[in-house]
């Protein structure tokens, strides 16, 4: 085992933390610059008086917690982003996606080393201090709420910690985490998308309203409201605002709708529709979009057909339920404009997942269409056998859940290294993985905050 210590900070160290300084600027003030300072946003609109070190907490949550949509993470962001990451770069960070928070019992100090006790797993910890006199920060028998990150043999702190006054404090704050994390459970998600999708159709009488681009902020603030604190569960009678309350013990607080993104503003109207999986869908110009397949000459009725179409196939935004709704009316004119707008004569609309995933998400290996294609017979089983025929070597995909790709959980990552301590931070942070969504960690951070400030935490970095 590696025995480099905070005295003589190897390269180990002094690499992870130039990654993690790079993953800093990457994320305030690169490419992710715009949804980290949203969260902030959110998180800053609850608490006025908020300082630096407030900022500094949201950031490392975002670091290694938030997700898009597309259930990528920042870590995936940047990998991607920088291709020129050499492989111990990209192992260091590869193993940080295992990332652990939770609230742990100091059990021993040293100058290189604190001895820690996770008191959600039970796991035990080494933790290796990189930083010159950090040990002075810590005290035998204090709880702290804290991140580790695997380093090969290593694990090591990142960002802030919060020392809790005492256990009574520490457990609190642990229940109140495992709270919010069963409020974001998959199965929590799929009933809060059933419902949103009920609520929807209750109060605007339809699962699709489409709207002027100036009235969609304030329709979806209508919306939110209705949802949160008006619209009734069937099973228990109650709001999300009650339900809320009632398993945090805090009213339910939420940010003002950003506003939409410049695509929406740019579109003759807009479409809000409700779907049971992708849940709440808002689509530019979408009655346009429709009437290409409704009208007998699209080339007449609608003006710069063949590019609004190619942009909803494209576009990744534009989830596949907006050709799924067209090609349950209209299955045969579905397949007769995708023949025009890719110039495939032989098209079949048995591929129009094929088509849609081959732009939304390519693949690398699979730059031509035909592969996507003769892939997704295979998976259907009407793949006709040749003996000249190759079976395209890719990873697997279906019709619905490949259109939104779910959030990656610990224990399917690939592992770099099954050493016992950072193992151990594996496991405990497979056990706590959950699907959660961008918007709820968050909100988990702002419940931390609460309690922090109702248990009189001091703040160490």
């Amino acid at each position: 085992m590696s025995t480099l210590s905070p005295n003589n900070r190897g390269g180990e160290f002094l690499l992870a933390d130039q990654l993690r300084n790079q993953l800093v600027e990457f994320v305030t003030a690169g490419p992710l610059k715009r949804e980290f300072d949203q969260q902030c946003q959110t998180y800053f609109h609850e608490f006025e008086n908020s300082d630096e070190s407030d900022r500094e907490g949201v950031l490392d949550w975002f670091l290694f917690e938030w997700f898009d949509d597309g259930g990528r993470g920042a870590l995936d962001h940047f990998l991607e982003n920088r291709v020129d990451l050499e492989p111990a770069e990209q192992d260091i960070l590869g193993e940080w996606r295992d990332s652990l928070n939770s609230v742990f019992h100091v059990r021993s100090v040293s100058p290189s080393n604190l001895a820690l006790k996770d008191l959600d797993s039970g796991y035990s910890f080494d933790v290796t201090l990189t930083k010159d006199k950090s040990h002075e920060l810590f005290k035998k028998g204090e709880n702290v709420v804290a991140r580790l990150l695997p380093l090969g043999d290593h694990v090591i702190l990142s960002g802030l910690q919060y020392i809790m006054p005492d256990k009574k404090s520490a457990v609190a704050w642990l229940e109140l985490r495992n709270k919010i994390d069963e409020l974001h459970s998959p199965e929590e998600i799929e009933k809060a998308i059933k419902e949103s999708c009920t609520a929807f159709c209750q109060l605007f009488g339809s699962d699709e309203l489409t709207v002027p681009p100036s009235n969609l902020s304030s329709t979806l603030r209508r919306f939110q409201e209705f949802l949160l604190r008006e619209y009734r569960a069937e099973s228990n009678g109650t709001t999300a605002a009650e339900r809320y309350k009632a398993n945090i013990g805090r009213d339910l607080e939420v940010a003002e709708c950003v506003e939409p993104p410049d695509q929406f503003k740019g579109a003759a109207d807009v479409t809000i529709l409700c779907d049971e999986f992708d849940g709440i869908v808002v689509l530019p110009d979408y009655s346009r979009f429709r009437r290409v397949f409704s009208s007998d000459d699209p080339e007449k009725e609608v003006p710069e057909w063949k590019q609004l179409v190619w942009s909803y196939v494209k576009n990744p935004d534009i989830p596949i339920v907006a050709f799924e709704r067209v090609a349950e009316k209209y299955p045969n004119r579905v397949e007769k404009v995708l023949r025009a707008v890719l110039g495939k004569s032989e098209f079949s609309i048995e591929h129009l997942y094929a088509v849609l995933l081959h732009y939304k998400q390519p693949v690398e290996g699979l730059d031509d269409l035909e592969d996507e294609e003769q892939l997704w017979d295979l998976f259907n089983g009407n793949a006709t056998e040749s003996k000249d025929a190759k079976s395209p070597e890719v990873p697997s995909k279906t019709p619905r859940t490949a259109s939104k790709p779910a959030r990656t959980h610990s224990s399917e990552r690939k592992s770099s290294g099954p050493a016992a301590k950072t193992s151990a931070v594996r496991k405990a942070a497979q056990k706590k993985a959950k699907s959660t969504p961008s918007g709820a960690g968050v909100r988990a951070t702002r419940e931390t905050k609460a309690a922090a400030r109702k248990s009189g935490v001091r703040r160490r970095s």
